[in-house]
């Protein structure tokens, strides 16, 4: 006989929040800080990480005790006798004051100090260092999504992929729960970018779809122009057609002709087209990302591409003024990291005109500087360029006739020409 009782609601399922990787390859823990930063401020700033991470991981009713009763004093004494960034004073007094009050200390108060001495760190170049601050940020907030993310961006950028996709995957369920859906969207872009580094290229696909549908959803548009450019790089990795302009136009609609993100999708776009041999479209973007970059090895990379594309479309002027202004960057020595590959695009270019004296000395110099930074794939491709160019064949992609240049390329050089929000400069 049938039951008659009324059937028990159906529980909600709760994901449980994932725990996450602490450490990475180091013999003791955070100790790249003393590594990295060095001397007396390296040893004090390992100390501030440490005590904060056992303040973190110590119940409240026991944290009175954690500390002795003259540390507070001896880090005074420590700070005073050190010469430190003015950035960091204020930050530092925290650390002391968690040791002389570490069961009255507010935790927003030492999250705000280590979110500092993170910004610091990653200012100076000192990513692990950033990276144990932000980590002991979230450790003391361990609610937050977004510190979970900012950790997981932190330890991609060191490469150290299975603590990064922890602590995405750590702030990808805090963020549902939460209802956080910007972060949630970018924390599923960190962990596709995290795919894409490692060559998993169906995972990254997948992980840049899902933040695509939550920005969409909830109606961010500039998270949804960077997951179709995300797409579109993807989509190059794995040789796909014309379908990949069809994600760069969604990109640029979604960014809007005003985004600074605009600069480095076009600049992506600009380089497929080059590799497809549609010179005359990309040198017109080329050309119009000239007044948004900045940085020198930004400036150097910008100034090949046109170099390169002008080469290809027979322009020699245009080839000769961009050769010239690299020339005379690289010759500061600012733009040294990317040396290598600028001087590839020159050599490309040279070789595309016919010029093959030139050609053979930018060839030759790229090897030279791709050996100098110890870049295997950029030596590689030069060795090849320039064994190439010695035979006075293969890259022979001599003058092509002038192209028409479609409305893709007009649409990004009229989006470039408006006033731009933010840098192009990717993050």
């Amino acid at each position: 006989m049938p039951s008659t009782r009324p059937a028990a609601p159906a529980a909600k399922r709760r994901t449980r929040v994932p725990p996450a990787l602490t450490r990475g390859p180091e013999a003791m823990p955070a100790l790249g800080i003393v590594e990295e930063v060095g001397g007396d401020l390296g040893v004090l700033l390992w100390r501030c990480a440490r005590d904060v991470v056992l303040w973190a991981s110590t119940p409240p009713a026991r944290r009175s005790g954690l500390f002795t009763g003259t540390a507070a004093e001896r880090r005074t004494r420590q700070l005073d006798a050190l010469s430190v960034d003015p950035e960091l004073a204020a930050p530092l007094a925290v650390m002391a004051r968690l040791l002389e009050s570490p069961a009255a200390i507010p935790e927003r108060l030492l999250v705000n100090a280590c979110r500092r001495l993170a910004l610091w760190a990653e200012q100076q170049g000192h990513l692990a260092t950033a990276l144990e601050f932000m980590q002991a940020a979230a450790l003391v907030a361990p609610e937050s999504a977004a510190l979970a993310y900012a950790v997981g961006r932190l330890a991609r950028r060191r490469a150290e992929y299975d603590r990064a996709e922890s602590w995405y995957v750590r702030g990808i369920v805090q963020a549902r729960r939460a209802g956080e859906h910007r972060v949630y969207a970018r924390a599923y872009a960190g962990l596709g970018t995290l795919y894409f580094q490692r060559g998993n290229l169906p995972a990254a696909k997948r992980a840049f779809l899902r933040c695509l549908k939550a920005a969409a959803r909830h109606g961010h548009a500039d998270l949804q122009g960077t997951a179709y450019h995300d797409l579109f790089i993807t989509e190059l990795e794995t040789g796909a057609g014309p379908e990949c302009e069809v994600l760069a136009e969604k990109a640029l609609t979604a960014f809007g002709a005003n985004s600074g993100a605009v600069a480095r999708l076009a600049f992506d776009l600009a380089y497929h087209w080059i590799l497809l041999g549609r010179f005359a479209d990309a040198l017109r973007v080329a050309q119009a990302l000239w007044p948004h970059f900045d940085g020198a090895g930004e400036r150097a990379l910008v100034l090949s591409m046109i170099a390169r594309s002008a080469g290809g479309a027979g322009d020699r002027a245009t080839f000769g003024w961009a050769a010239e202004r690299l020339d005379a960057l690289l010759q500061t020595g600012a733009g040294a990291d990317s040396a290598p590959r600028a001087l590839l695009g020159l050599a490309y270019g040279a070789a595309s005109l016919g010029d093959w004296p030139a050609a053979l000395r930018f060839a030759q110099a790229t090897v030279e500087a791709a050996r100098e930074r110890s870049e295997g794939k950029i030596l590689i491709m030069a060795e090849a360029a320039l064994e190439s160019i010695q035979r006075h064949a293969a890259l022979d992609e001599r003058a092509a006739p002038a192209a028409p240049v479609s409305s893709l390329a007009e649409r990004f050089v009229d989006a470039l020409a408006a006033p731009a929000h933010g840098s192009g400069v990717a993050a």
